[in-house]
């Protein structure tokens, strides 16, 4: 999702998932999935799944990251989420199957003032399990109940139609596009806007 297909095929278990501790510490749990915190000690796992062809395509970005890169990422982003009014707020998604890391998810571009963030995940491991799907949702849900927000904004590329299926399922809809205005995979595709809203259009709280 967002930073590769869901429907991809699953990736080998996490490096290192196997020294992961067994009863973790998250700040958001669903059915599979749990959201931790950002962690120091898996910067290289992030730089090896920000650089997968598929999720770096499905961000849109040309560049490749290396763990130094990643390490000044994490310091920036934790930062960020520690804020008294936070401008940002990331999470480790877990599997709770087995506590093993598999991807992240953050809220960013956050203001306060008008109730408004950008959603991003990049899945690096077990995609097709509905992992970011869910992780997707417990992210958008906590952003409703714990900043206040009010409508969360994606984008997402047009060939990627297993992310776009999963976002529909975490309750996004399309709300517009920008046309070839993103090179990947060797020519120009479309960019999707969609959002969601903490109450649907046209309830007496949405107005």
């Amino acid at each position: 999702m967002g930073g590769g297909s869901e429907a991809a095929a699953r990736s080998p278990p996490a490096a290192g998932a196997s020294d992961t501790p067994l009863a973790m510490s998250y700040l958001i749990t669903g059915e599979r999935a749990g959201l931790g915190p950002l962690r120091r000690d898996l910067v290289s796992d992030y730089a090896r799944w920000i650089n997968q062809p598929d999720v770096r395509e499905g961000t849109g970005g040309l560049g490749f990251h290396t763990d130094e890169t990643e390490l000044e990422w994490y310091e920036r982003s934790s930062a960020a989420s520690a804020s008294r009014t936070p401008e940002a707020a990331h999470f480790t998604v877990h599997d709770l199957s087995d506590d093993a890391p598999v991807g992240t998810t953050g809220l960013f571009a956050i203001n306060h003032l008008h109730g408004v963030a950008t959603f991003g995940i990049a899945l690096g491991e077990r995609r097709g399990q509905g992992l970011g799907t869910e992780a997707t949702r417990l992210t958008v849900d906590w952003g409703f109940r714990e900043l206040g927000l009010h409508n969360v904004l994606l984008t997402v590329l047009a060939w990627n139609e297993a992310a776009i299926a999963a976002y529909r399922r975490a309750g996004f809809t399309e709300v517009g596009v920008r046309h070839a205005c993103v090179w990947s995979r060797g020519e120009r595709t479309d960019e999707i806007y969609m959002e969601r809203l903490r109450e649907p259009l046209g309830s007496p709280s949405s107005t």
